[in-house]
């Protein structure tokens, strides 16, 4: 149960981000920097359920990079702001429970 917990955040933004896309137009949807958006996720679930906790921080950046744009963009961004804050700290907390179990072991 805990695996799926660490690749959870990758399937919910891969899925949002195929519904926006398609509704903005298919194919042509699509942002380049929106592939930043899906593969930190996927990238820091990957790594999280092979047990490298470091891997949690590619979710971590994701974040911070959600709180940044949401800081320059002014406040039509607001829900930028709470999904990056949810993002960092539910990564830091896989980071840390991947870390415990690591540790057991």
């Amino acid at each position: 149960m805990k695996k799926f917990l660490y690749i959870m955040p990758a399937v919910l933004v891969c899925m949002l981000y195929m519904l926006l896309a398609a509704l903005a137009g298919g194919i042509t949807g699509f942002q380049p920097i929106a592939f930043i958006y899906i593969c930190c996720p996927l990238a820091a679930g990957i790594l999280l359920r092979s047990g490298k906790w470091w891997g949690g921080l590619f979710g971590i950046a994701m974040g911070a990079l959600l709180v940044c744009n949401s800081m320059k963009i002014g406040a039509a961004m607001t829900a930028a702001l709470a999904f990056g804050i949810v993002f960092i700290l539910y990564y830091a907390l896989m980071c840390f429970l991947c870390a415990a179990d690591n540790k057991k072991k």
